[in-house]
């Protein structure tokens, strides 16, 4: 004959500590756990698709060409150019 085992008391019995408070209570709180993962989800960083990586590189790309075909530099350069054109004016009028 084999013998009954111990039954622990206290398994299935459910004794709320604190009294029930809904999600959205616990969603304004600011120091609650939930508040605190959504707050840390909404701050993640999205990571984009294929897609959109390629449409950017193909925006990026329109973009730039046109500053590619003109004239390259800064101010220096411009510097540059004016006195070049000073100095083929002067010297073309003597």
């Amino acid at each position: 004959m084999s013998r009954t085992k111990k039954k622990r008391a206290f398994v299935h019995q459910y004794l709320p500590a604190d009294p029930v408070i809904s999600k959205q209570e616990r969603l304004a709180d600011g120091d609650s756990y939930e508040s605190r993962k959504k707050r840390a989800q909404e701050k993640k960083k999205k990571h984009k698709s294929v897609y959109q990586k390629a449409q950017e590189n193909e925006q990026a790309a329109q973009n730039s060409e046109p500053t590619q075909r003109g004239a390259r530099g800064g101010r220096l350069a411009d510097k540059i150019r004016k006195l070049n054109q000073q100095k083929d004016s002067s010297g073309s009028d003597a």
